[in-house]
Order: structure tokens, then sequence, then C-alpha cells
């Protein structure tokens, strides 16, 4: 008996059939194999972050200094060079000291002070994969990349604490005296972010009525640039802020000049008029 067009067709189409529905249960299946093992993978990254805040967390209202041998000594270098950008990106504050580079293992924590409502809103984000894409991220070419911020602070803060804080204020004829020759403690590289970044913080309002510095805004001054509050005037090019200020100068001697015209000319007729 000769086989009919259908059975034919059923012969051809079954196991193509078969090949095609077969593959996409396979690619179905190995999709969320791979994404189980990534999610899986994720998991564990975000427990090593959890276990590092953890231990920040438990230095509450201390420095986070004080956490710097127990953090090094808990987590191997792998860990830390899978998270260590992301704890910095998220606002845990990290530093590289003066004549030093970065070494994953020694992390430096700046001098602040540690907020346990703030760690704990950090390990919510991480919890919840709000934070997922910052791990992995090469921990030395990004602190290498921010390395020459890490130095204009580091610069600052030397400012405030050898020169601002050593000074004196007079305040009859808001006057600051500062120590002598104090440019001599930093090289040409520092002096010129100095010299920007000194216009800001030498006003009044950081000395008491004795004309001394106050150390609760010595102290402030010193977080707010750990917290990247001056960096812009940090990173400003030294001879295009001279140049600002000199245009900034120059308009207001015009302004000046201009205002005080009409008062010129009404003199000049008066004294047309006496004559």
């Amino acid at each position: 008996m000769e086989p009919t067009t259908f059975n034919i067709g059923a012969y051809v189409l079954i196991p193509i059939l078969a090949a095609v529905l077969g593959g996409w249960v396979g690619a179905f299946f190995g999709n969320k194999y791979q994404k189980a093992k990534e999610d899986e993978k994720m998991t564990k990254v975000r427990g090593i972050a959890i276990k590092a805040l953890k231990i920040l967390e438990s230095y509450a209202k201390k420095s986070y200094r004080e956490a710097e041998s127990e953090f090094n000594n808990s987590l191997s270098i792998p860990e830390k060079r899978t998270i260590i950008v992301a704890l910095n990106k998220l606002g845990i504050p990290m530093g590289v000291p003066v004549n030093e580079v970065f070494n994953i293992k020694k992390i430096h924590f700046l001098d602040t002070v540690i907020d346990k409502d703030e760690i704990k809103n950090i390990i919510f984000q991480i919890s919840n994969g709000y934070c997922d894409n910052l791990f992995y991220i090469d921990p030395d070419s990004y602190f290498a990349a921010n390395y020459t911020l890490f130095a204009y602070r580091n610069a600052a803060k030397k400012y405030i604490k050898e020169v601002l804080a050593k000074s004196t204020l007079d305040i009859n004829k808001n006057i600051m005296t500062s120590p002598y020759n104090w440019e001599t403690l930093f090289s040409l590289g520092e002096l010129k972010p100095v010299y920007v970044f000194k216009d800001q913080v030498n006003v009044p309002l950081h000395f008491d009525e004795s004309g001394k510095p106050r150390a609760d805004k010595i102290e402030s001054l010193l977080n707010d640039i750990d917290m990247g509050l001056f960096d812009s005037y940090l990173t400003w090019n030294y001879e295009a802020y001279v140049s600002v200020k000199e245009q900034i100068r120059m308009g207001q001697a015009t302004t000046n000049v201009l205002s005080n015209m009409p008062i010129m000319v009404n003199t000049q007729i008066n004294e047309t008029k006496n004559k």
C-alpha cells in the first residue's frame, strides 16, 4: 500500500518540529540555568558586601579609621577587589594617604564618624540588588584615576590643619595673619589648588570673637573636604581662576566708575556755574 501524502508530510514535519521544540526547550532551560548561576553568584557578592558593611556598622559612632584593621583582616583580597569600589561609590569614605599608592591589602578609611543609619541604608540598597552594576569594577584603575583628586584633598586638609588652624584674625580690620612662610609646607603642585581653595575658607565665619580659629569649624571643614564639597575649587585651574578674579575686579571697577559719573557731571556743572 502506497503511503499517503499526509503520512509522508508527517514523516518529514515531525522530526523538524521535534528538533525546533527541543532547541527551544534547551535554550529556555539553558537560559534559566545560566540566570540561576548568575543570581547565585551575585547573591554571594552581595553577601560579601553586607559582611563588610556589618563590620563597619559595629563601629557606629566611632571613626572609620578605627574599623580599618578588622575590615582589612576579615576580608580576603579577592573579596575586597570585588566590592571595594562599590562601597566607595555608595558613600563609604576611603582615601589614599600622601606619598602612597593604592594597596588592596590595606584599605584606608577617612577619619569620619560612622553613621549607623547610613550603613543600614547602603545594606538595604545592596540587599535589593540596586547596586549590582557597581561590583567587579577594577579597584586599581578606579583609585589610580582618582589619585590626583585624593592628593588635592590631602593638600587642602594640610592647609586647614597647618595654616588656617594656626592663624589669627583681626576682627576690627578683618585681616588674617597666617604662620610665617607657610607656603614652604607645600610643593608647587599642591600650592596651585591650595591658592584657589584658601580664598574660599579664609573667612571670619571660621574664627571666634577673639580672632582665634573655632575648633568645630575646623573639624567641619575637614569633613567637607573628605566628602568632596570643595572638589570644584581644588580642581579649578589656578591660572583660569586668577583670570576670572581679574575680570571680576575690572568689572567692579568699571561699575563704580559708571555709577559715579552722574555725581562727577553734576560737580563739573556746578563748578562751571560758580565761575
